[in-house]
């Protein structure tokens, strides 16, 4: 009965983290439906690995596009910011470049999207997201940062 109940609950538990990004504009792109999933380097962590900076859950998505696809994603990146709690951001022309975005909080757990394009040498972009859960402030976040 134990393992049974200890299951269901790991099984929530998971399910919770795995929607965590569905509220948000940009979660095609975590999803792989901007781009297929076999074609973006995908990393995800949760759990105490990243207690020591205040982050509880952690998904990046690293894709190689060309620049109608970059505007497409930058443009849902930019639809969340408009809804976020703060958001820093930085355009190269006419395409967001850099985003560093607060969003509203899930109970006491703060959330943020990092978001980076960066021009490649083949004309096109590579471009950088990172979904963040956890007690961090933006002061953490920048400090983190800062280290790099």
């Amino acid at each position: 009965m134990k393992k049974i109940i200890l299951c269901l609950m790991s099984l929530l538990l998971f399910t919770g983290v795995a929607f965590a990004q569905k509220g948000l504009n940009c979660y095609p792109v975590f999803q792989g439906k901007v781009i297929p999933e076999r074609q973006m380097i995908v990393t995800e962590v949760r759990g105490n690995s990243m207690a020591t900076y205040k982050i509880s859950y952690y998904r990046s998505v690293r894709l190689q596009v060309d620049t109608l696809t970059a505007r497409r994603v930058a443009a849902l990146v930019e639809a969340d910011a408009l809804t976020a709690d703060s958001a820093e951001t930085e355009k190269t022309g006419e395409l967001l470049t850099y985003g560093l975005i607060q969003l509203k909080p899930m109970g006491i757990t703060r959330r943020y999207l990092c978001y980076q394009a960066r021009p490649t040498e083949f004309h096109g972009w590579m471009i950088t997201m990172i979904y963040l859960e956890g007690s961090a402030t933006l002061k953490d976040l920048r400090s983190m940062f800062e280290k790099q």
